[in-house]
């Protein structure tokens, strides 16, 4: 760069963000890799799988060591910012000219260095304080639009969505930054997850139990009620019932309260329950947008936009 400003103008995970002007004189953000980050993460994930033995008994249902193997294996990729370099690029190429998204194009990148283009714009963490209904409205229905497309358009799913990493540009398109974690979807999103939602929505409990079991979700010798199951899974499907939904947080507080009163049949049902670790960045995905909607308090399409890209949930 010909120029760098030395205070940084925020701060990433396992680093910092600089603004500076590269030497074609473009604005540009430089992610920088904070020094000894990387030895940090790998012993912090090194003493996660320590706990897998304590953690086995609050879920008998979960196989807890894979996904604490899957889990630390995706975090550790976040190192090098040539993996997220690569990602990143994935991504503008898919949502180039998108009318709706703007991914910033990745300019240059090194192990523990990313220059990208500098966008400007309001994020939402902003808009979830002190922004109007509207404002809010936008920001959920592109949120929704993002979540929803990228898997079919660039075969990934942005895997961190904290609302610093969305920012709403002047010209009224969703900015999306930070592609360290990413879940790989070279399919789309799986079409299991589709169909579980799809049965969920239909009451199918018989057929929803089957592929639970099927795919993992239901470890072999647990015995569940395929309606208690249907119980337990189906309120999260409410937001696709209407043509549009309100997102807030007194929904979020009533599904959290449901999963998680030990005097809730829900909750020994979701203690019997799986999560198979090639489904675990999917699941972070969702329910992370999910309670990013909600502080938003977002009335959103959302049945339209996922008629638009993943067709199979709400096919007859």
């Amino acid at each position: 760069p010909i120029y760098f400003n030395d205070e940084p103008a925020a701060a990433a995970s396992i680093g910092q963000v600089h603004r500076a002007v590269w030497h074609d004189g473009r604005d540009v953000a430089v992610k920088v890799q904070y020094p000894g980050a990387d030895e940090a993460l790998l012993a912090d994930l090194r003493q996660l799988g320590r706990f897998s033995r304590l953690l086995q008994p609050l879920v008998p249902g979960m196989e807890i060591r894979p996904l604490i193997a899957e889990l630390r294996d995706r975090m550790a990729e976040e190192l090098d910012y040539r993996d997220e370099a690569d990602n990143q690029r994935v991504f503008a190429k898919a949502f180039a000219d998108d009318p709706m998204i703007k991914v910033p194009r990745v300019i240059a990148s090194a192990p523990k260095t990313v220059v990208s283009e500098w966008i400007t714009g309001t994020p939402i963490s902003a808009v979830i304080r002190e922004g109007d209904q509207r404002t809010r409205d936008l920001a959920g229905t592109l949120l929704s639009e993002f979540h929803y497309a990228s898997p079919p358009r660039s075969g990934m799913l942005h895997a961190d969505p904290h609302p610093g990493n969305f920012q709403l540009m002047p010209d009224g398109r969703l900015a999306v930054i930070d592609f360290g974690a990413v879940a790989r979807l070279p399919e789309g999103s799986p079409m299991a997850l589709q169909l579980m939602t799809r049965l969920a929505l239909r009451g199918e409990s018989d057929q929803l139990m089957e592929l639970l079991r099927a795919e993992g979700f239901v470890r072999p010798g647990m015995r569940l009620d395929p309606a208690d199951v249907l119980s337990y899974l189906a309120p999260f499907a409410e937001p696709l019932l209407t043509e549009r939904f309100r997102f807030g947080r007194p929904w979020l507080q009533r599904q959290a309260e449901r999963v998680g009163d030990m005097r809730s049949p829900d909750f020994h049902t979701g203690r019997a329950l799986n999560l198979p670790p090639q489904h675990l960045l999917v699941h972070r995905v969702t329910f992370g947008t999910l309670a990013v909607m909600c502080q938003l308090g977002a009335e959103v399409p959302l049945r339209s936009i996922v008629a638009r890209w993943q067709p199979a949930i709400l096919e007859d």
